[in-house]
């Protein structure tokens, strides 16, 4: 079907995100001062609906606020305490908001910090992350309708395609495992009519580096591939040059960091000068240890997220897990002008690699693991051709033995790998960070 079929087919069937894509993109344009005047005035109501709605803010915020109007502006939000994930954890049922007529549905991270969180949220919510989201993509040459591929999800490829769904028919998209990407797999879809028409690309940057490996052995490229999007971790130096190899030098690639629970996103331009952070669906702080805002350029903190269009859990001073600092404010050729950030510290992981060709990267084990319930912390340690070790620290209400977990793995990620079923926390790095996938058998040969 021609793009211009889906534009209206999607306008039917999500005409809020529709007109919130379009609200946005009007607004590119806005400045700092701009975007700070609709931040602070979105903040104060968040604020009041939160004392109104949610019973556990108001108790937090005992002896910071005497009432809700005391917060006025972005800076007094350093009188309130921070929200940590695992205080989130503990508390989450009494962190839903109250309030009537509420229509909320589920919704999962995919730990990308090695810490699935589970929480509500509503439709506003994930339409303004979606209109958000088809901005940042714009950037890249992605235009509404247009046939697009994703390279993730937690299918785990069964065969040598992955099934469509009527969403993604109406979306004109394609989706193929970012945990199953081998020769085989990338050939068969290279051979189907919709190849040639595949405009843009939306993905795992490991994921998509990986297929374009697969790619290069075959000699091909996509033909009329305008962009591609990077989400979900790291995308380092190494791997944005190495998928320009792959799939194009003149292919636009951008990068793209967010959260859905804590409603921020942020996404390159085409300057490739640090994240625009989008403003309309929560924003974010950037703090030091002890929780005051950062606001020079270049000065590394913590990032805490506020949300301000998810009425169901409605999140406040929300500990990201990521460090970020704040770039220079200066206009660009294209025309946006929103605060940015540089390149985010955080989310990252290597690949595990099996004997038939098959790679699985970090973020395709995320979504997976979200399923499992009460989990706390996980890690997937890779020590030989076949042999990963999966590291689960439970939670209190964790309630599968080691053979469930084994059985679990075997059918939602691989039956291919002898796995070993460790109870306890992750090994972190020397300096301290988690790597969610750790390839000790590749790093000991020197290629990881």
């Amino acid at each position: 079907m021609h793009p211009l079929f889906h534009r209206s087919m999607i306008s039917i069937a999500a005409p809020r995100r529709v007109q919130l894509m379009r609200m946005i993109q009007g607004r590119i344009g806005w400045n700092a001062s701009q975007v700070r005047e609709f931040q602070e005035q979105r903040l104060r109501e968040t604020i009041r609906y939160c004392w109104d709605f949610v019973p556990y803010y108001r108790e937090k915020w005992q002896g910071y606020l005497s009432r809700p109007e005391d917060i006025t502006c972005i800076a007094d939000l350093e009188r309130l305490p921070i929200l940590t994930k695992d205080e989130y954890r503990s508390n989450r049922n009494l962190l839903e908001a109250a309030a009537p007529n509420l229509k909320c549905s589920e919704g999962r991270t995919g730990g990308s910090t090695g810490k699935p969180i589970l929480y509500q949220t509503c439709h506003e919510d994930e339409e303004t992350a979606w209109g958000q989201m088809y901005t940042g993509w714009s950037w890249a040459g992605y235009r509404l309708g247009d046939p697009f591929l994703v390279i993730g999800g937690e299918s785990i490829g069964v065969g040598l395609s992955d099934r469509r769904t009527k969403k993604d028919r109406v979306m004109n998209r394609w989706v193929t495992s970012g945990s199953n990407i081998t020769l085989e797999r990338v050939r068969h879809f290279s051979t189907s009519p919709i190849f040639k028409k595949i405009r843009f690309i939306y993905g795992y940057p490991n994921s998509i580096r990986e297929y374009g490996e697969q790619l290069h052995r075959l000699g091909i490229r996509f033909p009329y591939l305008r962009g591609i999007v990077c989400t979900a971790e790291v995308m380092t130096d190494e791997t944005r040059s190495r998928i320009h190899e792959c799939f194009g030098a003149e292919v636009r690639i951008l990068d793209q960091w967010g959260m859905f629970d804590g409603g921020i996103q942020g996404c390159e331009s085409i300057e490739h000068n640090g994240l625009h952070v989008h403003f309309h669906s929560g924003m974010l702080e950037i703090v030091d240890d002890d929780g005051k805002q950062i606001s020079e350029p270049n000065k590394v903190g913590r990032g805490l997220a506020t949300s301000f269009t998810n009425t169901c859990t409605p999140f406040v001073r929300y500990d990201t897990g990521d460090m970020v600092h704040w770039l220079e404010d200066t206009p660009y050729a294209s025309g946006v002008r929103w605060p940015r950030i540089g390149p985010v510290d955080g989310r990252t992981g290597d690949v595990i690699y099996l004997p038939s060709g098959r790679s699985i990267p970090m973020p395709g084990l995320t979504l997976v693991m979200r399923w499992i319930d009460d989990l706390y912390q996980y890690q997937f340690i890779q020590t030989g051709p076949q042999a990963v070790e999966a590291r689960l620290n439970p939670g209190p209400g964790f309630a599968m033995s080691k053979d469930e977990i084994e059985r679990f793995l075997r059918a939602r990620i691989s039956d291919e790998i002898d796995w070993t079923i460790a109870l306890g926390p992750p090994q972190l790095t020397p300096n301290g960070k988690l790597l969610i996938i750790r390839n000790d058998w590749k790093r000991n040969q020197g290629c990881a």
